[in-house]
């Protein structure tokens, strides 16, 4: 048992200090008998000294209430120890003497909330960590597809050499890819019908001008084939052509065009050859169809403007441009007319009849057969040449224009030297194209694609309407990706992919 000496309460053995004072308790029971008995004072004796500190004690009292040292002999009081700095234990209530008065009264403080505040910040600090991370790992793959999709700031550096030898290949890949196919008729000149019947239902310019709309995706699929090898190709030409009373189309021609273009006004005059209008009781007319073909609809105005100017310049008697084989209407009636009954005049009326000769039978010949146009002899050459097959002429006088398609330059000289040994020929005009150009056009435009989406390691290789990839890329999705490409930025199949897959680092480097 433990007492306090200044209000003199009794506290269990485990306690230090009184509550009530703040003072250091002390043992009661024999150590109080032994103070007194050292002291020999009663209750009512004198005061005692403190031998430390000089206060003053009541008698009995062991402990110096302003030092804490113990009271009686000297040799015998105990040295003053402070109290010890530890803290409490747990659950236990304790009382300061600086302590505010609400402190004293609930200084006890449950044992959980420490360790709930303990972990509430180790909590805290490891979602922080995470969503740190989180960023940092973010800003990295950002960073990653920001420069894999860096867009392309060079021309294609891996093309082939075929691809770049020609500048008509060059022109080809650098002209801006087709924005629109427009192909229309000119607001600015209109539809012409000229003949018997022009005035018909089935024939005048309202029934030309809806044929022609109903019927315009044939030329559409032509232009877009001709803009496929060339997309700087935009053309305004006048199309004449001449329809019979069944409907059919007889005779077509280009009379005149802003861009000529022999194999382009060939597609033309085979295309609306083939039209069929309806059927009417009247006779045949000729029908003009100022047409404009182009792939950016803010030049047709200056094609329309163009047009006009070359049509007003045209005379009646003027060679088309480019006109079908068909014989004109003019040649096949003098053809098939008869011959004029010979006049009888006077003189011969009263002539005497020439006397009867002897009949000898004379072997029949056949017939000496036409001598060849010039068109026909060099057609007929052409034809005959397997290098040559699939080029075509027209002529205007003794000048031949050879267009169509040979394999490469050397075919091209081939054949403009067979045309000029064709007699009767003076001047020759090459507008022939080649399979090796269109094939370094169609190669170049892929490796610019292919370039511009990252692929800078892919190399491409064309032939024909095939296609071969080489080169190395970062994964197996970019592999997938160069086959798209290639196939999307020209009419090819991808016929063989060697392509190899050499992973980077996370980051995709």
């Amino acid at each position: 048992m433990k007492r306090c000496p200044r209000c003199e309460k009794t506290f269990p053995d485990s306690e230090t200090f009184c509550e009530a004072d703040g003072t250091a308790l002390v043992q009661a029971g024999p150590a109080f008998a032994e103070g007194a008995a050292a002291t020999g004072a009663g209750e009512f004796g004198e005061q005692i000294e403190c031998p430390v500190c000089g206060g003053k004690a009541q008698p009995g009292e062991l402990i110096c209430n302003f030092c804490g040292a113990r009271l009686g002999v000297e040799s015998a009081a105990p040295s003053y120890t402070p109290p010890s700095s530890s803290a409490p234990p747990r659950g236990r209530t304790t009382v300061r003497r600086d302590a505010s008065p609400s402190m004293r009264i609930t200084g006890k403080m449950p044992d959980g909330d420490n360790d709930s505040e303990e972990e509430g910040r180790r909590r805290f600090g490891f979602v922080w960590y995470l969503i740190a991370a989180i960023i940092a790992l973010g800003g990295g793959a950002w960073l990653a597809l920001h420069l894999s999709t860096k867009p392309a700031q060079a021309p294609v550096a891996n093309a082939s050499p075929a691809a770049v030898a020609s500048p008509a290949v060059v022109a080809s890949v650098t002209a801006p890819a087709p924005s629109g196919l427009l192909v229309a008729l000119s607001k600015a000149m209109g539809v012409q019908v000229t003949g018997e019947s022009a005035a018909a239902p089935e024939r005048n310019q309202e029934a030309a001008r809806k044929f022609f709309e109903d019927h315009k995706d044939g030329l559409l699929e032509s232009y877009s084939h001709a803009v496929a090898g060339d997309s700087t190709l935009r053309d305004g030409m006048m199309v004449r052509i001449r329809v019979l009373p069944n409907g059919n189309v007889d005779a077509a021609s280009v009379r005149t065009s802003t861009n000529p273009n022999p194999a382009f006004d060939a597609e033309v005059v085979k295309d609306v050859s083939a039209w069929n209008f309806a059927p009417l009781s009247g006779g045949q007319v000729e029908i003009d169809y100022p047409i404009i073909f182009t792939n950016d609809p803010t030049t047709k105005d200056a094609l329309e403007s163009q047009l006009s100017s070359k049509v007003a310049g045209l005379s009646p008697t003027e060679a088309p441009e480019f006109a079908s084989a068909l014989p004109s209407p003019a040649a096949s009636e003098a053809a098939s007319a008869p011959s004029p009954a010979p006049i009888e005049t006077p003189a011969m009326a009263v002539a005497p009849a020439p006397a009867p000769r002897k009949h000898h039978h004379v072997a029949s010949r056949a017939p000496k057969p036409a001598p060849l146009t010039l068109q026909q002899s060099v057609k007929q050459v052409l034809g005959s040449n397997p290098r040559t097959r699939r080029v075509d002429c027209y002529t205007s006088g003794s000048a031949v224009t050879i267009f169509g398609k040979v394999f490469d330059a050397d075919a091209k000289r081939y054949t403009e030297k067979i045309v000029r040994q064709v007699p009767g020929v003076g001047n020759v005009i090459d507008s022939l194209t080649t399979d090796t150009a269109d094939w370094a056009a169609r190669q170049a435009a892929i490796a610019s694609q292919l370039y511009a989406a990252g692929l800078t390691g892919v190399t491409v290789k064309v032939i024909g309407h095939d296609a071969y990839l080489d080169g190395t890329v970062k994964s197996d999705a970019q592999k997938q990706q160069a086959v798209t490409i290639t196939q999307s930025a020209s009419p090819v199949h991808v016929r063989g992919n060697i392509i190899r897959v050499l992973p980077g680092n996370m980051f995709g480097f």
